[in-house]
């Protein structure tokens, strides 16, 4: 199988993933109580064909590393695992998955609701788009075939363009919170250190 069926379906999940995730392109319904379970539901089920897609394909080498490379690129790739997991701490995953508004629902209670105010602690303090930084981790830290290459390329290119557009959403948010937490925190590569106010 040629990798261009893999290529276009990764393009279309991309595409689609992004276009349900716009308020402004769904309309009400992104804020019924099932949507967002309804969202990540499917995200989950249209990935479950790649990994017959992935197999199918002939694979050429691209980028093969030592051994010592290879186990450099895994402990990247290891830490780039934690910081994804420690960055979930500073998100209430139960609105984030739609469990929490599943449960309001059938529960008779009012609908949660994102919190008002900007949170700026945890990996939030070392990097505005911690998931994003964590995903660019887990995809360039490992040796690659060409299929692989064109695959992390694409992934890049969306998670890139899905920063952008969140940016946008929480400057609409939050405002000049929002902006001044920009002018202090990088988008995507993580501060070691802390700002000190001047």
């Amino acid at each position: 199988m040629t990798p261009l069926y893999l290529y276009i379906y990764l393009i279309f999940y991309c595409i689609l993933h992004s276009v349900l995730a716009d308020r402004k392109l769904t309309g009400r319904i992104y804020d019924l109580w099932w949507y967002r379970f309804f969202y990540v539901s499917q995200s989950v089920i249209l990935l479950l064909p790649f990994p017959y897609l992935y197999l199918n394909i002939d694979h050429q080498p691209f980028f093969t590393p030592s051994v010592f490379w290879q186990i450099i690129l895994g402990l990247i790739w290891f830490c780039g695992l934690i910081f994804g997991l420690y960055a979930s701490k500073s998100y209430d995953n139960g609105i984030f998955l739609g469990f929490s508004q599943i449960k309001a629902h059938f529960n008779g209670e009012k609908q949660p609701e994102m919190p008002k105010n900007l949170k700026t602690t945890g990996a939030l303090a070392m990097v505005r788009h911690p998931y994003y930084t964590a995903g660019l981790v887990l995809i360039w830290a490992r040796p690659m075939n060409r299929t692989d290459f064109v695959i992390t390329l694409i992934l890049t290119v969306y998670f890139i363009l899905g920063y952008i557009n969140e940016e946008r959403k929480l400057i609409k948010e939050f405002g000049q919170d929002y902006i001044e937490y920009r002018k202090k925190v990088p988008a995507l590569i993580p501060k070691l250190w802390s700002y000190h106010e001047k």
